[in-house]
């Protein structure tokens, strides 16, 4: 267990409803009291004095506890804060708490082929990464798979393009698709007889005729390797790189279990779902799983990957990310799911929509012409803007991770390359300072026997910061944003800054001091570490 279970359970011996939160004004805060005088029409003052008091009599070798007004604040004791640094260093983890491992599903990314990568996929890998990074600290199974959008109506579009300008797909470039697949999907608005074409293609291909799956599988190897190209950039790991297509063997028995529920109505020559309830307060349109021309639709594909990877992997939580545009088509899926008994009820069904990319207008984040900015050039902007491309990685991720993931954001080149305020640059230069003092001084023992003895506010506050980035992780599981684990790390680099201006490691004459000093400093480093690798940021040696 980590120090806040610790207190917690102690806690609860006094006052089985007593709960912890974090608080600016102590190392933690029990608010019981404001709850309890309503219960018992009481003072909340008295209460919290009678709490504490209890407290400092049962408890007092885990903290030492005081009261203002109906709050009671606790502060850890020295022992216990040398027992998290000593654990920290020893460990090379965060105290987090004891969760029951679960097997949990991730899936990200969700690029899709026959096209470029744009600024939009930008969060989708950077959050999906960090989130299973978070449950894996857990001690959660995690597998996690890049759905890529490979057997819809783009494909469509760009072969029959390819068809009609005699275009060899062994001729193809990633920089021909960028160009062909935008301008068929402008087409298909305004050529009626060009989409109703490339609607067929997209059938037949999804019917595995030739020539058109032959040239969708070329068209697609050429996209993954760039896309795997973009991904290993980003830091982003798999298990899996599959997609619409890897799940089409099943339909046909995702569409018979359906069909034996009597979930199937026919609708204009279409198959669809009816997922309404009484209990919803908007419209929820019915799921189309097959269309009148016999193809198959996103939803298709993915009811039919829910199936698929639970008989594979049978975890107890599908994590979706992506464009909260899909809210409604997620909440819709899912409830396929259920209804077809697809998953059984104790597996968890999860959708994250997060928020877009603004510029400075407010507006998604577009080139100066208009057009979306591709994802490639996005990050050489950056990196060339920072010393070298881990920096520039940093700040593209600090900058996205540090918000709530549902909610839009500016994207601000200038900011979030600073080395000052809640940058990952910043953060990185932390470490970097670091490092430059233990090239300064050589080998040393990492010791925090000392700790009491020298102890001092900046000192403690470091040691605080890390139990609080390690509350952090469980705040993070429990929103699923890692807005909270960036806030910490930053708080927890602040805190060195502040230590290391007030005392001059390098130059101190107690022996056992610079000892102590040069701990905390490794202390630091290794948490920071430990919070960076989460993100799937990469530290650097030197800026």
């Amino acid at each position: 267990m980590n120090i806040k279970q610790i207190i917690e359970q102690r806690l609860q011996q006094i006052e089985p409803t007593a709960t912890l939160s974090i608080s600016e004004k102590a190392d933690f805060q029990c608010n019981t009291a404001f709850a309890l005088a309503k219960q018992r029409q009481q003072n909340p003052a008295v209460i919290a004095a009678q709490l504490a008091e209890q407290w400092n009599q049962q408890a007092s070798d885990l903290a030492t506890v005081t009261t203002i007004g109906g709050f009671i604040n606790f502060t850890i004791n020295n022992q216990q804060l040398q027992a998290v640094a000593d654990f920290v260093m020893q460990n090379q983890r965060l105290p987090l708490p004891t969760q029951k491992p679960r097997t949990v599903f991730f899936d990200y990314g969700g690029a899709n082929t026959a096209k470029e990568l744009h600024i939009g996929h930008l969060r989708s890998p950077i959050i999906g990464e960090a989130l299973k990074r978070v449950f894996q600290a857990f001690g959660h199974k995690t597998i996690a798979g890049t759905y890529l959008g490979d057997w819809g109506l783009q494909n469509g579009l760009v072969i029959a393009s390819l068809i009609e300008q005699g275009i060899d797909c062994d001729q193809v470039t990633l920089q021909m698709l960028g160009e062909i697949y935008p301008a068929a999907s402008k087409r298909k608005n305004s050529d009626p007889e060009f989409y109703e074409r490339a609607a067929t293609v997209t059938a037949k291909l999804q019917n595995l005729e030739e020539p058109y799956y032959g040239m969708w599988q070329k068209l697609r190897a050429l996209s993954v390797k760039q896309v795997q190209k973009n991904y290993e950039k980003l830091n982003c790991t798999f298990d899996l790189y599959d997609g619409e297509s890897s799940y089409q063997a099943n339909v046909n028995t995702v569409l018979q279990i359906l069909e034996n529920k009597g979930l199937l109505e026919k609708s204009q020559g279409a198959l669809i779902v009816n997922v309404a309830t009484p209990e919803d307060q908007k419209p929820m349109p019915p799921v189309i799983v097959k269309k009148q021309n016999g193809g198959d639709l996103y939803a298709t594909s993915d009811i039919s990957a829910i199936y698929t990877r639970m008989q594979k992997y049978q975890p107890d939580q599908f994590v979706y990310i992506t464009d909260a545009r899909q809210n409604l088509h997620f909440e819709q899926i899912f409830r396929v799911a259920r209804l077809g008994g697809l998953v059984p009820e104790s597996t968890t069904l999860t959708h994250i929509g997060y928020g877009t990319i603004n510029g400075k207008d407010g507006k998604p984040f577009k080139t100066r012409d208009g057009g979306t900015i591709k994802l490639e050039d996005i990050l050489d902007t950056v990196a060339g803007a920072t010393t070298e491309f881990a920096v520039g990685l940093s700040a593209i991720k600090f900058a996205d991770l540090i918000n709530q993931v549902h909610k839009d954001y500016v994207f601000d080149l200038q900011k979030c390359i600073s080395f000052e305020g809640k940058t990952g640059p910043y953060i990185l230069y932390t470490i970097v300072r670091i490092n430059a003092i233990f090239n300064k001084v050589g080998a040393f023992k990492c010791n925090f026997t000392n700790l009491s003895k020298f102890m001092t506010p900046a000192i403690r506050n470091v040691i605080i910061s890390i139990i609080k980035l390690a509350e952090a992780y469980n705040v993070a599981m429990n929103t699923l944003s890692l807005n909270a684990i960036t806030e910490a790390i930053y708080n927890l680099a602040n805190s060195f800054t502040t230590f290391y201006a007030e005392q001059n490691i390098i130059h101190e004459t107690d022996a056992a001091k610079k000892e102590l000093y040069l701990s905390v400093a490794q202390l630091t480093k290794t948490a920071l570490e430990i919070g960076l690798h989460t993100l799937a940021i990469d530290t650097v040696e030197k800026m």
